[in-house]
């Protein structure tokens, strides 16, 4: 309806255009008004019609969609191409749903992703939740979590939304990461290269709680690792480790602190010796 609205009010100016001319009904005798309008007719149809197929084709090369969803199993991370030559990198169990269209690429993220965006003149845009991540050619991860969003830029530029209203969050500068909680937005100075060394099967801890490291192990091994002693969770842990590769980080936690390990039918767990 909108098409046919647009096109009926384009008609007098294509007609015009073709150089046809019509005098108002009151200036004309009635059969003059019927003649000349069965001799414009035929013409205005055409304007119309041709109106209607511009503005129809308009609307087909915009609604040209190609659509993706792409996901990580549950035991292992997984790296993917998208339609338009970027990368995105998936923590294991998370999705994306990519649709693109000849004026913009929209991405909606369930769990944790890392964009390695292509440039171009389209933009592109991450939805999770309810903050919208928005670039043209940029290194970045957006996690989503318990209601909670986490966003590091590494390289490019970045505005965060609000993805109901639109209005501009945060726009942080590479080496930042952006906590979004609630109506809160925390910007604090990272290591991005670290912080984002899990796409490339490493995990760099720089001394942070063994519960909070062990935690993010297990979520990107797709592996639990059980404290049996909360205790120990505060134990500081520094260091490099292979992502698919638990028992290393395990062997090494032990030859720091007085612990242990044991391998279970779900996963691992640490304990006090």
């Amino acid at each position: 309806m909108d098409l046919v609205e647009r096109a009926w009010r384009a008609a007098p100016r294509a007609a015009q255009a073709r150089g046809l001319k019509a005098r108002a009904p009151a200036a004309v005798a009635q059969g003059h008004v019927r003649s000349r309008w069965r001799l414009a007719g035929p013409a205005l149809g055409l304007a119309c019609a041709g109106a209607c197929a511009g503005l129809a084709a308009v609307a087909a090369w915009t609604m040209n969609v190609d659509e993706q969803r792409l996901a990580a199993p549950a035991d292992r991370m997984a790296s993917f191409a998208l339609a338009d030559g970027s990368r995105v990198w998936l923590t294991p169990g998370s999705a994306v749903t990519m649709r693109a269209t000849l004026l913009d690429r929209a991405v909606r993220l369930q769990g944790e992703g890392t964009f390695d965006v292509r440039h171009e003149r389209r933009p592109f845009a991450v939805t999770a939740g309810d903050v919208r991540v928005v670039d043209r050619g940029t290194l970045f991860s957006v996690a989503r979590r318990d209601g909670q969003t986490a966003v590091i830029l590494a390289r490019g530029a970045i505005d965060i939304e609000d993805s109901h209203s639109g209005a501009v969050i945060a726009s942080p500068h590479p080496g930042q990461q952006v906590a979004l909680g609630g109506d809160t937005a925390t910007i604090s100075d990272v290591d991005a290269t670290a912080a984002l060394a899990w796409r490339e099967g490493r995990l760099v801890v720089q001394d942070q709680p063994l519960s909070a490291v062990a935690a993010r192990l297990a979520e990107l091994s797709g592996t639990p690792i059980a404290l049996r002693d909360p205790a120990i969770g505060t134990l500081r842990v520094y260091g490099t480790y292979r992502i698919g590769d638990a028992a290393q980080f395990l062997d090494a936690v032990a030859a720091l602190y007085p612990v242990a390990w044991r391998r279970t039918e779900r996963g691992y767990e640490v304990y006090r010796r």
